[in-house]
């Protein structure tokens, strides 16, 4: 799998394309074409990690903000903690319960970032049927006696769900939280739960930001042109892209 030369941050002059260009050996075009999307960006895929870290060297000496990563590290659902259940507790913190009921507690100075998402799941569902249709060749044959056949129709439907989600990302060493709208039990929303989860997840949202106001929220992971400028298969942009944005996040200056 070729490592990614990313770039989280640009620097404030110029002549940027022509200083990537120049570092990574793309023509000045490509660049420019790769350097027009949001922030992170995939500058290129490196076959050679030696090389792509040397470039990202190369970009951080030219005023670059570039990291070289290898987009099978990126964490999935299988390492968060899928909510299903919210509390706060009598101390302020969030605490989150699993379906197996594993709880962790949130404590808002523990939590640093929320990235808002949007996973798309197709499934495919086969199905075959038999019938009996009308032969002649079997009619003509048989002298009639045999006048249909019977034949396998084999059909698919496919179904695309769409479901949007929040991720909680904790200091080191603390698990993150992932909340899905359609997978969580609204009832710790009290007399503010409403009959649809499209309003009660915009409730959550609200209660996050008013209870930790100085943790940003961010949205770059649910933009289509971010997702789609990822050189990975579609399945797997979505957790790249929350990656990436999570690693610009540990570049940025304190």
């Amino acid at each position: 799998m070729p490592v990614l030369l990313v770039v989280t941050e640009l620097p404030p002059t110029p002549d940027v394309a022509e200083t990537a260009a120049a570092v990574t050996g793309q023509s000045l075009a490509d660049v420019r074409s790769r350097l027009a999307g949001p922030l992170p960006l995939v500058l290129l895929m490196e076959a050679d990690n030696a090389r792509a870290q040397a470039q990202a060297t190369a970009l951080e000496a030219a005023g670059f903000t570039a990291i070289a990563c290898d987009p099978r590290m990126a964490p999935g659902d299988d390492d968060r903690l899928l909510a299903r259940a919210l509390e706060w507790s009598a101390t302020g913190d969030l605490v989150a319960t699993d379906g197996a009921g594993t709880r962790e507690a949130v404590a808002p100075d523990s939590l640093v970032l929320i990235q808002r998402g949007v996973r798309v799941t197709t499934t495919a569902e086969v199905t075959k049927e038999k019938h009996r249709r009308l032969s002649p060749g079997r009619a003509l044959l048989s002298g009639g006696l045999i006048l249909t056949k019977t034949v396998e129709v084999q059909s698919t439907r496919t179904t695309t769900q769409s479901e949007r989600f929040l991720l909680l990302h904790q200091r080191d060493g603390q698990p993150d939280v992932v909340l899905y709208e359609h997978r969580l039990d609204y009832r710790f929303l009290g007399a503010d739960m409403q009959p649809t989860s499209i309003a009660n997840f915009e409730i959550l949202l609200t209660r996050l930001r008013a209870w930790a106001p100085a943790v940003p929220v961010d949205e770059r992971a649910a933009l289509p042109a971010f997702l789609n400028s990822l050189p990975v298969p579609a399945d797997g942009r979505v957790d790249l892209a929350l990656w990436l944005v999570w690693l610009a996040h540990l570049r940025r200056p304190a």
